[in-house]
C-alpha cells in the first residue's frame, strides 16, 4: 500500500504515526533502499521510487493497568512516566523513611494509620504552629486542612543550605491530581510587630512532592533572621488561607 508524495508532509508533522495496517509488510513489498533512493522509498514499477509509510513501533505506558491509555516510543517512555497521572502515589510526608505507595484513595487512610502524630485541623483559615523553630539540623513540621471537601498537607521544612546558613521553606499540597489542584489557591502569611511576609500560589499535588517545590522556589522562603522577627519564644505561627478559584 503505498502512500501518495502529497501525505509525506502531513506524517512528518505527526509527533507519533504509524501505517495504519502496514500492508506494504504484511504482503512482500521490498522497502529497500537502492541508489537514488532515500529512506522512506521503495522501488516501483520501472524502478521509479515511491515513498512509503515507515513504522514506528509503539510501546504502551508502564502504567497500562492503572488507566494510562497512551502508546509512546520507548526513547519516550522513561519522560512520561515520570510524571504519568497514573503512576503509584508515594507517601507525602518529607523525607525518605516512609516507602509506602498506593492509590489516591488510599493515601488518607495511609496517613491516618502509620502517620498518627500529624494534626488535622478544619477550615479554609487556620494557624500552622511550627513549635522549637531553632532545632538543629533538618527539620520538617507537618500539618493537614481539611476544607472544601479536600484535604492539603501543610509542609514547613528548614535546611542547611551550606554551613551556618539555613533557610526555610513552607508549601500546600494538595491529596489530589494536579487536575484538582489547579482549582484552589492558597496564602502563606507570617504577622510580626508592624510587619507581614506573605506568599500566594497555586497548591502543588502531592504527585509533584515537596522536593520539587523547593527545587523550583515555588514556595514561601526565608532565612534564620527572618524566622525570627516573626518567631514568639521560638515557635512560629504561619497563618494559612485556602480559597477555590
Amino acid at each position: 500500500m503505498l502512500c501518495p508524495a502529497s501525505c509525506l508532509p502531513l506524517l512528518r508533522e505527526l509527533a507519533q504515526w504509524r501505517c495504519l495496517l502496514g500492508w506494504h509488510r504484511q504482503h512482500g513489498v521490498s522497502a529497500g533502499v537502492t541508489a537514488g533512493a532515500g529512506p522512506g522509498s521503495e522501488v516501483g514499477v520501472g524502478g521509479m521510487n515511491r515513498p512509503v509509510c515507515l513504522t514506528k513501533p509503539q510501546h504502551g505506558s508502564k502504567y497500562a493497568s492503572a488507566g494510562c491509555l497512551l502508546s509512546l516510543h520507548h526513547s519516550e517512555k522513561p519522560d512520561h512516566e515520570e510524571v504519568c497521572e497514573f503512576r503509584p502515589y508515594t507517601c507525602p510526608c518529607p523525607g525518605a523513611s516512609c516507602k509506602w505507595q498506593g492509590s489516591l484513595e488510599a493515601v488518607m487512610p495511609h496517613l491516618m494509620h502509620a502517620h498518627k502524630s500529624i494534626t488535622t485541623l478544619q477550615g479554609e483559615d487556620i494557624v500552622f504552629l511550627a513549635t522549637d523553630i531553632n532545632l538543629p539540623g533538618a527539620v520538617d513540621w507537618v500539618m493537614m486542612q481539611s476544607c472544601f471537601g479536600h484535604h492539603f498537607m501543610l509542609v514547613l521544612e528548614k535546611q542547611e543550605k551550606y554551613e551556618g546558613h539555613q533557610q526555610f521553606f513552607a508549601v500546600v499540597l494538595l491529596i489530589g491530581t494536579r487536575k484538582q489542584a489547579e482549582n484552589f489557591a492558597y496564602r502563606l502569611e507570617l504577622n510580626g510587630n508592624r510587619r507581614r511576609l506573605t506568599w500566594e500560589a497555586t497548591p502543588r499535588s502531592i504527585h509533584d512532592g515537596v522536593a520539587a517545590a523547593i527545587m523550583n522556589s515555588d514556595c514561601l522562603v526565608f532565612d534564620t533572621s527572618i524566622a525570627h522577627l516573626f518567631a514568639d519564644n521560638g515557635n512560629l505561627g504561619i497563618n494559612v488561607t485556602i480559597s477555590m478559584c
